[in-house]
């Protein structure tokens, strides 16, 4: 009888110090929505996730703790694109805390997107690599010290490109 006390205390424990994570991400977030929804582009390093919830696309924070991931939405924003010309693009640039400034999209078309080349006001560039056509990166150093509300204003021109190089749609403040 002992023993078998000793097992049940031992897995209520291992179960509370783990935190009731999920083994994957996509469960992590998933277990906050009643619809599905699909992770798209993880940036592993700074732990932020893309997904997609139906036709709005969510940036969001997630941490990994042993070997478990966790999700909540009080860092999480969405965004739609639609046009009644062209190929809908949106971007975003916004402060995720703790971690830094951040730009960060999606292109709505099924044409595969390679490469995102990001323009700023101040002449600066980046470029990213597109994975299933969003992206997100760090903004540069420069712009640490601007206010969040101001950072859509700092950027000049996004640009979409396919794996020839292609120009498949441009964004421009």
């Amino acid at each position: 009888m002992y023993k078998v006390f000793k097992v049940i205390c031992f897995s209520v424990l291992l179960v509370l110090m783990s935190g009731c994570g999920h083994d994957t991400l996509q469960d992590a977030v998933q277990a906050k929505w009643k619809s599905p929804v699909f992770v798209k582009n993880i940036d592993q390093e700074n732990q932020l996730v893309i997904y997609l919830d139906q036709t709005q696309y969510v940036f969001g924070v997630y941490e990994k703790k042993n070997g478990k991931y966790f999700y909540d939405n009080s860092q999480s924003s969405g965004w739609s694109a639609s046009t009644k010309d062209g190929i809908p693009f949106f971007v975003s640039a916004e402060y995720k805390k703790n971690i830094g400034n951040f730009i960060w999209g999606a292109v709505y078309t099924d044409i595969p997107i390679e490469k995102i080349f990001i323009e700023y006001e101040n002449g600066l560039t980046q470029e990213t690599v597109a994975v299933n056509n969003t992206f997100m990166l760090e903004m540069p150093s420069t712009f640490n010290s601007t206010e969040p509300i101001m950072f859509m204003g700092e950027l000049y021109d996004v640009t979409a490109y396919d794996k020839k190089g292609n120009e498949i749609v441009s964004w421009r403040n």
